[in-house]
């Protein structure tokens, strides 16, 4: 499958379930967030990355069309591969032929399904409860306004300098 078919069938999906398409991003907002999705080409593979960006609508007040990047929070679309069962954050294209774009959809589909939807009716702090490694991809300031726990747990030593 060609680069170009494949933002085709994901941008047609997204626009379908209500995202608007602005330069190389698509998004959605509700009262509270925006949500922000990026297609990222690899470097290494004819595959892509679809990036999302959760913006917190207070903490950024004029930013109409942020990038996936500028999220307070930040995730990936994943997938598990048919034959081999293993989890992946890339979509490869080699292989594919256009009339196997249900593949793509049902991806696409699951993922938001499970970022998007899910985060709307549960809000963004469900989210990081149900995968605590977005942590490590929510900015401080983020942290501070959705009043996450902040300190070293406190079962945890101190990490001892050399």
């Amino acid at each position: 499958m060609e680069e170009r078919e494949f933002k085709k069938i994901v941008g047609n999906f997204l626009a379908d379930k209500g995202f608007e398409k602005k330069r190389n991003f698509f998004y959605k907002r509700d009262n509270n967030l925006v949500y922000v999705i990026g297609l990222q080409k690899s470097k290494y593979s004819n595959g892509f990355y679809l990036n999302v960006g959760y913006l917190i609508k207070e903490l950024h007040p004029n930013d109409e069309y942020p990038k996936d990047v500028d999220g307070d929070v930040r995730t990936r679309f994943s997938w598990i591969l048919p034959f081999s069962k293993k989890q992946t954050d890339i979509f490869e294209l080699k292989g594919l032929s256009a009339d196997q774009s249900n593949i793509i959809e049902e991806f696409v589909s699951n993922n938001v399904e499970r970022l998007i939807n899910s985060v709307q009716y549960n809000g963004l702090g469900w989210l990081l409860e149900k995968d605590p490694t977005l942590l490590y991809q929510t900015t401080l300031k983020a942290k501070e306004y959705l009043q996450l726990e902040l300190s070293r747990p406190k079962n945890k030593k101190p990490l001892k300098r050399a």
